[in-house]
């Protein structure tokens, strides 16, 4: 008797797993469960702030990036955004959000960047409370050697700069080793 309960019992899980296959299923079509929800966790770590007004904004353009294939894919899903809810994602389409999402699209970086002490800015301006010389790291996890000097002299120079320069300039600073290198050692040579 107690081998036809076993079988009794193996049948109920063998159905109800059926069950809830066919369930899990349905759900993943009608939308409710995200497939791409790992993607889009990905691209939030890389870049977090895409410069639209609302984190559900971000959002939303991490979800396109995660989507696009290429940058015409990206150009259309973005004006999409755009477009969308009567106009309350209209800066989807300006050119900065753009360039950013084209920058998250590219990224080779690895881990966690929206973290604030893995923000170049963060990590130069530590170099102003120590005199010893140390480490910067970039997107791509590379660990490159500064000057303490150095690294005083290109922070002071982009807090002077407008905001969007600097942004431009910390881009370049963030993206990788090569990138670095050659960006800093263009800032440090300024005469000011």
């Amino acid at each position: 008797m107690s081998k036809e309960l076993t079988k009794a019992e193996v049948e109920k899980v063998l159905t109800t797993d059926a069950r809830f296959k066919v369930f899990k299923e349905k759900i993943r079509k009608l939308g409710y469960v995200k497939q791409d929800a790992k993607k889009v966790a990905a691209v939030m770590e890389v870049t977090a702030d895409f410069g639209m007004m609302s984190d559900a904004g971000n959002k939303k353009i991490a979800r396109a990036v995660a989507r696009a294939k290429n940058e015409k894919d990206l150009k259309a899903e973005l004006l999409k955004i755009s477009q969308m809810a009567g106009g309350k994602y209209a800066e989807a389409d300006e050119d900065e959000v753009y360039q950013r999402a084209l920058d998250a699209m590219n990224s080779q970086a690895k881990g966690v960047q929206n973290r604030p002490d893995a923000a170049m800015l963060m990590q130069l301006r530590k170099f102003k409370d120590y005199t010893k010389d140390g480490e910067v790291r970039t997107d791509d996890m590379k660990k490159i050697k500064v000057k303490n000097k150095d690294a005083v002299k290109v922070h002071d120079i982009l807090m002077k700069a407008r905001a969007p320069v600097r942004d431009k300039y910390l881009r370049l600073l963030q993206k990788d080793a090569q990138s670095f290198k050659k960006t800093f050692d263009a800032i440090a040579s300024l005469k000011i």
